[in-house]
């Protein structure tokens, strides 16, 4: 026991890579075979290393606390990301064995997702820039591979997966530039460091924080960049396009936290016209089209910039550094715990109607109403956004409102017009639900008996959480967890 205590301290915090990377070595021993008996044994032994990973994750930080040394950094906001990760890739593998468990490379693309997951867990815990600079570079690259594979016998896929690829190659360019000038300027080796040093203001760190910016700008193909985006969700495989929503964009966000304390006040004014762009394009962007893997990746960057919306409330000092990380991380399980039903949801609506259009969706309450019932429920979990408007009103109030000053001013519409235009989209599409349905396309939609437990899981947890949140604010205590979701206490 002693011995199994000393090599879980010896590994710490490894223990998620080590657990899939024997998952990665069992499926070597298969990667030719096309047995089904050995497809389905391989996703149970998956699945019980992405749970078994999640577990250690969690309990080794528990059990030895926070982790830190030149190369790898693993505190509160590392085991939250991580967890959130392993949380991903579990659903992932359900997106991925509906969808292409069929397929001859089908034992290759759980390889490589598998390998993908441990190079976005290494991104997260990578603490040292040559670390992270690889860890992003090999997940990238990965993620290339995966898509390419998930999409090998979509043809309309094919001319669009290289220009996607080509901005977060871009994306890579960049972070090598930005590292190198960090690098250069200061001989220092990590983020916290540069901050924690008399170097911040040096011109050559700034100009690299800017190319840092313009480097996950490309990666979140936000607008007016999202054309290769928007082409490949459009014409590719659910399962690539779960893979893009809920590993590449995570791992995205948490790139971009790390970089959080080295935002400035004087950035301020470039946060807040970056916040203005990506959430008006992407709520118009929505409103617009009648495509509902449009209208879903519309809202996705929505959601995405809202994140810069954060960064744009604690750099004018509406928010506090501690609020801004837990802003970022319940948005994180917002667009997951959203996004993850209805991509399954509509994925089956298409499968059964031969299109993704918005037309096709009339009706739907009407003839599968347990789903839909579940479906308005999680759009209606966005309605939580307006949390934002909290801290606000706590600034301005028994101030002078004309002593507030311009940006927060600006800050607090956007806030607004963006709450308000994402109810318009989350009703468009309820509102379709309850319409007269097309002849013959409703009636066709039959979904398979798991995705009822999966869509009820969620619809759980989001009212949990909506539950737990009201007694919170009403101050009643019912005794049941510690745990407070309206206060940060594990990110201080």
């Amino acid at each position: 026991m002693n011995f199994v205590l000393f090599i879980n301290e010896k590994i710490n915090p490894l223990q998620s890579i080590i657990v899939l990377s024997a998952a990665i070595f069992i499926s070597s021993f298969f990667v030719i075979s096309k047995s089904k008996a050995v497809k389905r044994f391989l996703i149970i032994v998956t699945s019980i290393s992405l749970i078994l990973a999640f577990y250690l994750n969690i309990y080794s930080f528990i059990s030895m606390g926070n982790f830190s040394n030149f190369l790898l950094s693993f505190e509160n906001a590392q085991m939250i990301e991580v967890s959130i990760i392993l949380f991903s890739a579990v659903n992932l593998l359900f997106f991925i064995s509906i969808y292409k468990v069929d397929s001859n490379h089908f034992i290759k693309i759980l390889i490589l997702f598998l390998f993908s997951t441990i190079c976005a867990v290494f991104v997260v815990v990578a603490r040292n820039f040559l670390l992270i600079f690889t860890s992003l570079t090999i997940f990238i690259l990965t993620i290339f591979q995966l898509v390419t594979a998930l999409n090998i016998k979509t043809n309309k896929a094919r001319p669009y997966i290289l220009g996607y690829f080509l901005r977060p190659t871009l994306t890579v360019i960049l972070f090598f530039f930005g590292f190198s000038l960090f690098y250069g300027a200061t001989d220092l080796k990590d983020f916290n460091q540069i901050l924690q040093s008399e170097y911040i203001s040096n011109p050559l760190i700034v100009l690299g924080l800017i190319i840092f910016g313009i480097a996950i700008y490309l990666y979140f193909f936000l607008f007016p960049l999202q054309g290769p985006y928007m082409k490949l969700i459009k014409r590719g495989e659910f399962s690539s396009n779960a893979v893009i929503w809920f590993l590449y964009f995570p791992v995205g966000i948490f790139m971009f936290l790390k970089l959080n304390d080295l935002f400035i006040e004087n950035m301020s004014i470039f946060f807040i016209i970056i916040t203005f762009i990506c959430i008006f394009a992407g709520s118009i962007g929505a409103f617009k089209t009648n495509s509902i893997r449009r209208i879903m990746s519309f809202l996705f960057l929505f959601f995405i910039g809202i994140f810069i919306l954060n960064i744009s409330m604690f750099s004018t000092g509406i928010i506090s550094k501690s609020l801004m990380d837990w802003f970022n991380i319940t948005n994180v399980l917002l667009a997951l715990f959203s996004f993850m039903p209805i991509c399954s949801i509509f994925s089956v609506v298409e499968k059964n109607t031969g299109s993704d259009s918005i037309d096709n969706i009339k009706g739907f309450g009407r003839s599968n109403i347990y789903i839909c019932i579940n479906l308005i429920i999680i759009f209606i979990s966005w309605s939580g956004f307006a949390y934002h408007i909290e801290p606000f009103i706590k600034y301005f109030n028994g101030a002078n409102f004309l002593k507030i000053g311009t940006n927060n001013i600006i800050l607090l519409l956007a806030v607004v017009i963006a709450f308000i235009f994402l109810m318009v989209n989350m009703f468009r599409i309820i509102v379709q639900f309850f319409r007269k349905p097309l002849t013959g396309v409703v009636e066709k939609i039959i979904f398979p008996k798991f995705f009822y437990i999966y869509v009820t899981f969620f619809t759980l947890v989001i009212l949990v959480a909506a539950i737990l949140s009201l007694l919170e604010i009403l101050n009643i205590d019912i005794g049941i967890i510690n745990f407070k979701i309206t206060q940060v206490y594990f990110l201080k």
